[in-house]
């Protein structure tokens, strides 16, 4: 990668993967550069990176989680809706939220944010406030080289068949309910908000609703123009779902495949085998790369291009995101 002065003169980089060219990572010669500072001296050098590495890692500049929203904002300066995401998360700056929190014994699967949407953030930012006491690190893995190390035959089926995603919301459920999905229990308001971005709603009660959608399992991307295994699937499967349960309070009794809290199926409805997932879940852990968090780190990188997932952590451990840059499917050729 040919360098501007500017980064040449303030930052050393290194690229993790040379082979494959994955992650960049950009680390600041003296203490006490700004990072939203340096993010907007430098803005067109990082969105040209992230598009050619899939992913930066800014080490070593001055930052807290209101520095991590003004750099978010330079770089990206449109936020994404959350409203419909599967994740448990507040706003803790502004348009900066918690990161997944998951039960820490847990592993977080690789996925996509929001791929089971008619919408998308195109690019994510993860800043490390507090790094992990013990283990915690946030795992990436590109997402077109998944797509070409894919057996031949698996990856035909989920082209030719898509995604269904299915998701029950239970009187009992206790992860992400009605009210914290869409901040609201309107019917109506939901059923406008859903119908308008391409999910089907089936309401047996006042408080409890199924969300159906479906999506391509493979996308290409519109700059870049490579297919990529872009879903979240594994993290949707019923096989998946079904080793946390305990975490929160369930048990396999109570969640039978056809009322678990979300699955995903092929696009027919088939179920999706399970060794089928175990095979990606396989793909997923000997192509993903570990980021072991320092303090103030700044992960940015598109969310087309790499997935991202979480290693089981103990003690303590603040990571927040930010979800920047709406795109719609419909922009898709």
């Amino acid at each position: 990668m040919i360098a501007t002065p500017a980064v040449k003169d303030s930052v050393k980089t290194e690229v993790l993967n040379p082979e494959t060219g994955f992650l960049l990572r950009i680390e600041a010669r003296r203490e006490g550069l700004a990072a939203s500072q340096w993010a907007e001296e430098n803005r067109d050098f990082l969105k040209a990176a992230i598009l050619r590495h899939r992913g930066v890692i800014l080490r070593g500049f001055d930052c807290d989680r209101l520095g991590f929203s003004a750099t978010a904002k330079v770089l990206e300066p449109e936020s994404i809706d959350y409203r419909g995401g599967i994740g448990p998360r507040n706003m803790v700056a502004p348009e900066v939220y918690n990161s997944t929190e998951l039960p820490p014994k847990h592993s977080l699967a690789q996925h996509h944010e929001m791929s089971y949407n008619a919408y998308w953030p195109m690019q994510i930012l993860f800043f490390c406030e507090e790094p992990p006491e013990q283990g915690g690190a946030t795992t990436i893995c590109d997402a077109g080289r998944l797509y070409q190390r894919m057996p031949e035959t698996m990856r035909e089926k989920f082209l030719k068949l898509g995604l269904k995603y299915v998701r029950n919301f239970t009187q009992d459920m206790p992860y992400r309910t009605i009210q914290e999905t869409f901040g609201t229990t309107d019917p109506q308001f939901i059923d406008e908000f859903c119908q308008k971005n391409g999910v089907q709603t089936r309401w047996q009660g006042a408080d409890r609703l199924t969300l159906t959608q479906f999506a391509p399992a493979v996308r290409q991307h519109p700059s870049v123009g490579t297919p990529v295994f872009f879903n979240t699937l594994v993290l949707w499967h019923y096989t998946y779902w079904s080793k946390l349960l305990g975490s929160f309070g369930g048990t396999l009794s109570s969640a039978a495949q056809a009322e678990a809290w979300q699955n995903s199926l092929y696009g027919d409805g088939t179920p999706i085998e399970d060794s089928v997932v175990q095979d990606i879940l396989g793909l997923y852990e000997r192509e993903e790369v570990h980021i072991d968090w320092h303090q103030n780190d700044i992960l940015y990188f598109d969310n087309m291009l790499a997935s991202h997932g979480r290693r089981p952590f103990a003690g303590r451990r603040k990571i927040l995101a930010a979800f920047r840059s709406p795109f719609y499917a419909s922009q898709l050729a």
